[in-house]
């Protein structure tokens, strides 16, 4: 790429305070000084023609909201903006987090022709781990021509103070001191199923578990499920509000146990985000939940099939217990914001190389 070249990110810079992730990325990138990276302007993107735009969660960009005329509208905008910008050769890059998206959103005739236009007018794809390729060939077949590259999502050592001890953490949380703490931390949302590991945790006889729950959820009856359940719970401390990242941290360096029971999934910054904070993590066997516990190490992730039950907690508890592991941490080299950064770039240069085409 040649010096001082125009990214624009969707998200880049906005939504920092809710995951540092983008940012980190942008950062690291510009690093150098050869690349400067915006957050997405539609008309700096009809008038500026970035070289790349690189898209994130699109239908949490295109799809979100009530109206469904700003739906509409979003996506006429964003299209015909880059369609003026593609004879100054921009192009189209779209990490895919998550092979499907968490929560059906919009009207099935926006849903149609969101993914129409998005299939028609990506370049390039990036994925977040080996298994991802096979994922999005199998869910897009539109994009099978399309070159994909593996870049890693990053670490998040440098992103928190991850540095409290783990006694004064539990003793502002007021943990007992005798317990082995179970946490779900985070953003809660219905593919989370934060009630499965209630039940869970209900079902397991080992009276030492202090079961954790800490993060807002914006749906009023999965908050009501979760404070019902875990009153039935003989120990149990919620905190189901908004964490800032201070909070955050507290919560998962009090954890002995991190425990991320989704219903689906392909990759987990949550996962990450325990694992830079020093905690192991139980994630089912789905996505590429398996390939990160090979990165890791066995000591570090701990992989189920089917419900987490109690018999599985369980299992997952003496696990925890009885395993050695570096106080210092997984070994998160591969995870740095730098590699990542060098990546995306490298898969930016190979969609800038690409010949121009008409979208059909």
């Amino acid at each position: 790429m040649t010096r001082r070249v125009l990214i624009y990110g969707e998200p880049a810079f906005r939504t920092e305070h809710a995951n540092p992730y983008n940012a980190a990325l942008y950062r690291a990138m510009m690093a150098n000084g050869d690349v400067v990276v915006r957050d997405l302007n539609y008309l700096g993107l009809a008038f500026l023609a970035p070289k790349v735009v690189h898209l994130h969660w699109p239908e949490l960009t295109f799809l979100s909201g009530h109206r469904r005329w700003r739906v509409f509208a979003r996506l006429v905008l964003f299209y015909s903006f880059l369609a003026m910008a593609r004879p100054r050769g921009t192009k189209l890059v779209w990490t895919v987090h998550n092979v499907t998206a968490h929560e059906t959103r919009s009207t099935p005739y926006l849903r149609r022709l969101y993914r129409r236009l998005l299939m028609r007018n990506v370049d390039a794809v990036i994925v977040l781990t080996e298994s991802g390729i096979a994922a999005v060939r199998r869910e897009y077949p539109e994009l099978r021509r399309r070159p994909i590259s593996v870049v890693p999502h990053g670490h998040y050592k440098d992103l928190y103070d991850l540095t409290k001890p783990r006694d004064l953490a539990r003793a502002e949380l007021a943990v007992p001191a005798d317990s082995l703490f179970v946490v779900s931390a985070g953003q809660i949302r219905a593919y989370k199923n934060v009630p499965m590991l209630i039940e869970a945790v209900g079902d397991l006889a080992d009276d030492r578990v202090v079961l954790g729950v800490a993060g807002k959820s914006s749906d009023p009856q999965l908050r009501a499920e979760i404070e019902e359940g875990a009153a039935e719970l003989p120990r149990a401390i919620l905190e189901l509000d908004y964490l800032e990242d201070a909070r955050m941290a507290t919560w998962l360096r009090a954890a002995d146990l991190v425990v991320l029971p989704y219903r689906n999934i392909q990759n987990s910054g949550s996962a990450i985000l325990a694992l830079s904070a020093g905690r192991p993590v139980v994630v089912p066997a789905i996505g590429a939940m398996e390939e990160l516990r090979e990165m890791v190490g066995d000591e570090w992730v701990f992989t189920y099939r089917g419900d987490l039950t109690g018999d599985v907690l369980g299992e997952a508890v003496a696990w925890t217990t009885s395993v050695q592991r570096d106080p210092d941490g997984p070994d998160l080299t591969q995870l740095e914001w730098r590699k990542v950064a060098e990546s995306t770039l490298t898969a930016f240069r190979r969609a800038v190389a690409l010949p121009s085409r008409r979208t059909p």
